[in-house]
Parts: C-alpha cells; sequence; structure tokens
C-alpha cells in the first residue's frame, strides 16, 4: 500500500465514531451488514474453486491418458514388439539373443576354437622393488608405438607408460610371482603385441631386465605374439566361420561362444515376453478407464458446496477434510468431454480389425456392464495365440494391409482426448493458460478483484454513515443538554 493510501486508510480509521453517543455496537453492526453483502463474493469464491477442481482432475485424468499412449499403446503400435524371441542353448558352449529378423528353428554350432587376443608371459624378473628406478634408457616400441624409458623409470611406472601409450596392450605385474603380464586389448588373428622397431637398449630392458624374451632377430615371430580367431561350425558343418570376437550377429542372432564343443540353439517366439506386452496394456487401460468411470458416475452432494475461508477458520481440519471430500465429489459427473473419451477408447477395444479379427477373439474381453469397461485376460487362450499364430496377434494391435490395428486405433483416440482435455483445462506445463476453464477462472477473478473494492468501498460507506449518526446524536444531546439548562435557570 502506497503512503497516501495508508493515510487515506489510517484517517478513515480514525474517523470511526464507534458508539460514543448512541451506544451501538458500531463493528458488530458493521461485520453482520458486511457478511450480507459479501453472499456474492463467497459465491463467486466457490464457483472457482469448484472449476479448479475440475481442473486439477482433468489434469490427472489427462496425465494418465498421456502415459498409456505413450508408455504402452505406441510400444503395441510396432510389429517388433509381437516379433520378440527367445533363444535356448547349453551355456557352456555357447549364448543368444535373437533380433526380430531370426527365423524360428533350432540351429546346431559346433565351437572349435575361441577367439583370443594376444598374450605374453615374462620370466621371473629379479627385481625386489617395483618402485625403484631401474637407471636404464632406451626406447621400446610396442605396435608402433614409442616409449621412452628414462633413468628415473622404475618397474611400475614403465607398466604404466604401457598402459597409457594407446597401443592396445594392458600391462600388469604379479608382485608374488614376479611376472609382468601383456596382454592386447582386442581379439583375433589380427590383434598382436610387437616389439619391432624398439632400439639396443630397449632390447635390453626387454629381454634383459623386463624378462619378456623377445629375442631380436628381425623376420621370425619371436617378438610379436598373435591372437586367435574363434573358429566354428553352424548346421552342416561345411562351412568353416571365422570371427576376430566372441560376440556376433549371424542369421539375425546375436552369438556369445564361451567354450568349445557342440550346441543347439533353438529359436522359438518368446510368449511370455510378448504376453506381458499385452498384460501391461490391459493393466494400464483398466486404470485409466476405471478413473474416468468412477469420475462421471460420482455422485454430486449438492449440500455441500466448497468452504468458505471463514467456515474454514471455525472449522477442525479433520473436518475440512471430509467435507471437501464431499464437496469435491462429482466434479466431473456426465463431463460431456470425458464422456465422449470413454465410449471411444471402449468403442476401439471392441472393434474388429479386417483380415485378423477381434481382442476376444483371442481372449481379451470386456467384463460385466457394471465394470464400466474394464478388460480382461483368458492367459491360456492369449498364450496359444501368441505360441500358435502370433502374426494374427501382431496384426490386431499393428493392423493389415486394409484396416488399422487396436493399438493404431487407440493411439489416436488418446490423441484426440488429451487435446480435448487440454482445451478444456491446459496443460499442467503451459506458460499460458487459454483453456476454457482457465479462462472462466480469469474472469472470476475479475469478478472478485471488483466485488472486493466494491465491498471495501461500502464499508468505508457505512462506517461513515454510523460516524455522521454519531455526530448527529452528540450534537442532540449538547443541544437538549443546553434546553435542559436553560429551562433550569428559567424555573428559578
Amino acid at each position: 500500500m502506497d503512503p497516501i493510501s495508508m493515510y487515506s486508510y489510517n484517517m478513515s480509521n480514525l474517523l470511526r465514531i464507534s458508539g460514543l453517543a448512541t451506544g451501538l455496537d458500531t463493528d458488530s453492526i458493521v461485520r453482520q451488514l458486511m457478511r450480507a453483502a459479501s453472499i456474492p463474493l463467497d459465491r463467486l469464491e466457490q464457483q472457482k474453486q469448484w472449476y479448479q477442481w475440475q481442473q486439477e482432475d482433468l489434469r490427472d485424468i489427462n496425465t494418465q491418458l498421456m502415459s498409456l499412449r505413450d508408455n504402452v499403446v505406441f510400444n503395441l503400435k510396432l510389429q517388433g514388439t509381437f516379433l520378440a524371441k527367445t533363444v535356448a542353448s547349453n551355456a557352456a558352449v555357447a549364448t543368444a539373443t535373437a533380433t526380430s529378423s531370426a527365423v524360428n528353428g533350432t540351429y546346431t554350432i559346433n565351437v572349435t576354437q575361441l577367439a583370443q587376443p594376444a598374450y605374453r608371459t615374462s620370466g621371473q624378473l629379479s627385481i625386489t622393488d617395483p618402485n625403484a628406478a631401474l637407471n636404464q634408457t632406451g626406447t621400446i616400441v610396442l605396435n608402433n608405438v614409442s616409449i621412452a624409458v628414462t633413468s628415473t623409470d622404475s618397474l611400475n611406472s614403465i607398466i604404466a607408460k604401457i598402459n597409457n601409450a594407446g597401443a592396445g596392450v594392458t600391462a600388469s605385474y604379479d608382485t608374488n610371482l614376479k611376472t609382468i603380464f601383456l596382454v592386447s586389448t582386442t581379439t583375433g588373428s589380427s590383434a598382436k603385441i610387437d616389439f619391432s622397431g624398439s632400439d639396443s637398449n630397449g632390447w635390453n630392458i626387454l629381454n634383459n631386465t623386463l624378462m619378456i624374451n623377445v629375442g631380436t632377430t628381425v623376420g621370425t615371430d619371436s617378438y610379436v605374439a598373435y591372437g586367435k580367431n574363434a573358429q566354428f561350425t553352424l548346421n552342416n558343418g561345411t562351412t568353416v566361420y571365422s570371427e576376430s570376437t566372441n560376440n556376433f550377429t549371424l542369421l539375425g542372432l546375436n552369438i556369445t561362444l564361451t567354450g568349445t564343443g557342440t550346441t543347439t540353439l533353438t529359436v522359438s517366439t518368446d510368449v511370455d515376453k510378448i504376453y506381458n506386452s499385452i498384460k501391461t496394456f490391459v493393466d494400464t487401460y483398466n486404470d485409466v478407464i476405471t478413473k474416468i468411470n468412477t469420475k462421471l458416475t460420482e455422485k454430486r452432494y449438492y449440500d455441500y458446496p466448497p468452504l468458505t475461508s471463514e467456515q474454514k477458520q471455525a472449522m477442525k481440519d479433520s473436518d475440512i477434510t471430509l467435507w471437501e471430500q464431499k464437496a469435491r465429489s462429482g466434479d466431473l459427473a456426465n463431463d460431456e468431454t470425458l464422456m465422449r473419451i470413454y465410449y471411444s477408447m471402449r468403442n476401439v477395444v471392441s472393434s474388429t480389425v479386417a483380415g485378423a479379427g477381434s481382442l476376444s477373439s483371442i481372449g481379451i474381453t470386456t467384463g460385466q456392464w457394471y465394470e464400466g469397461g474394464k478388460l480382461y485376460i483368458d492367459e491360456t487362450k492369449l498364450k496359444n495365440a501368441i505360441a500358435t499364430n502370433p502374426q494374427l496377434v501382431m496384426n490386431i494391435f499393428t493392423g493389415t494391409s486394409t484396416s488399422q490395428g487396436i493399438a493404431q486405433q487407440l493411439y489416436n483416440t488418446l490423441n484426440q482426448g488429451i487435446d480435448a482435455i487440454t482445451q478444456k483445462a491446459g496443460g499442467t506445463y503451459q506458460l499460458y493458460d487459454n483453456s476454457f476453464i482457465g479462462n472462466r477462472i480469469r474472469e472470476i477473478d475479475d469478478r472478485i478483484a471488483q466485488m472486493q473494492e466494491y465491498l471495501n468501498n461500502l464499508e468505508q460507506r457505512y462506517y461513515a454513515q454510523f460516524t455522521q449518526l454519531e455526530m448527529y446524536v452528540s450534537q442532540m444531546n449538547s443541544q437538549s443538554a443546553w434546553l435542559s439548562q436553560q429551562i433550569g435557570v428559567m424555573g428559578k
């Protein structure tokens, strides 16, 4: 409040003369008059609260609709959801997972050799302190990467230089065995540990200090260690496959070799995974459809309007909670927007996809009429349909060449419903709420502001009138006292 307004406010209070002449309880009378005059304001506040409850509940339903659309129905639009495969195998030889392109069947794989990195192990070192300086200099070349050894380098610092050189080799030192272990970071026949190119001092450090025993004769394999490719045959055993790694993709299978020997990879439809995707849809759909049906049929308690601020002040918190539960009940009863969404969703899940069938044909049916559209799964029937005719199940959800699937139809319906609710109640994260309810709340806020200004002025007017009355009565009392005094004088 600015200083001028504050001054005016204080002066108006100072001019309030409460019952000095009339003996009236002016404050009590004004409060009662203002309470009666504030009834329209209370109704506006109650109306605003009602709209706010509707807005909150509609946005809550919209959140559930978006979750159903984005996290569940979207996945059922994709054919890949219904092409899930499972692979059984002897894990001691190979494991595998199947992509959607894998064909159901049995594949025999015979592994004769696993892919291996290049290894090199030193002899036993005579170094007693791996952190002590070796007082040697030279250049070690590892896989065409030069590593400079200085006089201050210790065994551990040389190992650290090898690991940090980016040569594709990892070195470690076992203090108990006094042995250095070198291993390439990749597998396959192209993986190697190659020290060729080292200078004479470097050869000396490698052979005599580090005891790696790489030799010095270029042209022989003594200074190079190579990795190995995986070797295996598939099915008929005539074609030998060679892979640089034990992890590879073949025939739509992501295969990991774990040992040598023979195993069968049995590829089949992953019935449980597909079933669980459909069950998740049914469970989530039921949660949403039940929530909407509950709000549409919720009882309205007309004798429990929203509480005013004054009413809340006179009540306990527990009583307020109980009252508002009934006051809020039925805020979306028979709501037209929700009704359209509700019946549109039910129509979609009960429809038939041309060339495929309906949900009921694969064991997904609607419950009793009083259950409000809940879906139920006949687990045995659905799993049998997935196992024996996964293409049919997929077509019911994803569609055929002539008809949209249930999932696509429902996705479109949810989009329309979400848009309709957003237009009516706005979105939680919108910067400006231009929805129907949002505009109504702003209109009520404007009317509330006008009403509050009117009531403030009315209260001032009441006090001014009572003040004027006090002044008139005071003047009359003064005149009456003067007349009484004059009459008394005249009588003497």
